[in-house]
């Protein structure tokens, strides 16, 4: 502690004569050369200083290049930036951190709307009862959905550990399920006369993994390219071919390959295909192609003629 405070008494003399050689003397190398020392002295005093949760990261990092900048003004400068932060109350190590019932939402797990059971079951996660969150954990065991898949996401960051399994075992016995059937699929179809129905059982599997949020931000690209790679596959003669079109469309706007999922729609259009998906299909495409007039006079022409309402974005409720 006392050799500190030498170093550090050392370290402000020599700041002081750096200012000196600058301003007086007209001698900006020997200033220089005073104040790098100056600068080193006070960054070993700074090492030996005990870490604390009021300084940020790299805290010590930006007060020595913040001292290095100017002799004396610099380091007056640090010492207030310092002072400012050591006066911010130190958070109690032993302070409780538990969280009731699952996090809020953030932009990573979206909070899937739509459904009454949905909205229900998040209403009891975040509730302080811990047993009725475990039953609602445990009630989604029986379905994939891709509200299913978001809660269950969220559920692992609930504040019970019983919870935390139950979401993370299910989610991982959903996602090896869906995957090993993409395996399956995919060896029945990599023969060459394959039939084109496995083909596109294929890539309506790959497609449903990435609607289901199963494949991860990662892997989602791979899968939707293998489901288009799959469609490719299928003859244009086939009596499939119309929905693997449709399934395309929806793939290639996901990764944002506009250009051909508009040569699949026109020739879904073209065909005479008819598919209550169409609709939404049409609409989302005019929007990857920003052609707002045609988007604008399409959402009129859908409204009048559809008795349900428009749903372009969101997933199936649950």
């Amino acid at each position: 502690m006392i050799l500190s405070a030498l170093m550090g008494g050392l370290g402000v003399a020599l700041e002081v004569f750096a200012l000196r050689e600058l301003l007086v003397m007209g001698s900006p190398w020997s200033a220089l050369a005073l104040h790098t020392g100056a600068c080193l002295l006070l960054a070993w005093v700074g090492t030996r200083m005990p870490s604390a949760r009021r300084l940020f990261p790299g805290a010590k990092r930006w007060l020595f290049c913040l001292m290095f900048s100017f002799p004396v003004l610099g380091m007056a400068c640090a010492a207030a930036l310092l002072g400012v932060m050591l006066l911010v109350p130190e958070r109690s190590g032993a302070e409780s951190r538990a969280v009731v019932g699952i996090p809020g939402a953030t932009g990573a797990v979206a909070v899937p709307v739509g459904g009454n059971r949905a909205r229900s079951i998040i209403q009891v996660l975040s509730s302080s009862d811990i047993l009725a969150r475990r039953d609602a954990v445990l009630s989604l065991r029986s379905e994939i959905s891709p509200a299913a898949v978001l809660i269950l996401q969220r559920a692992v960051g609930d504040s019970d550990e019983q919870v935390r399994n139950y979401a993370q075992s299910e989610l991982a016995k959903w996602t090896e399920r869906a995957e090993l059937e993409v395996k399956r699929l995919e060896e029945l179809a990599s023969v060459p006369d394959a039939p084109a129905e496995a083909i596109l059982a294929l890539a309506e599997s790959c497609r449903e993994l990435v609607s289901n949020h199963l494949a991860g931000p990662e892997l989602e690209k791979k899968y939707l390219r293998l489901s288009v790679k799959s469609l490719d596959r299928i003859p244009v003669e086939s009596s499939v071919r119309g929905n693997a079109d449709l399934l395309a469309v929806s793939c290639l706007l996901r990764l944002q390959e506009v250009v051909r999922a508009r040569a699949a729609f026109d020739r879904l259009v073209a065909s005479g295909y008819a598919h209550e998906l169409l609709n939404g299909l049409h609409l989302r495409l005019l929007f990857h192609e920003r052609k707002w007039e045609a988007l604008r006079e399409e959402i009129k022409r859908v409204s009048k003629s559809s008795v349900q309402p428009l749903k372009l974005w969101g997933e199936p409720a649950l």
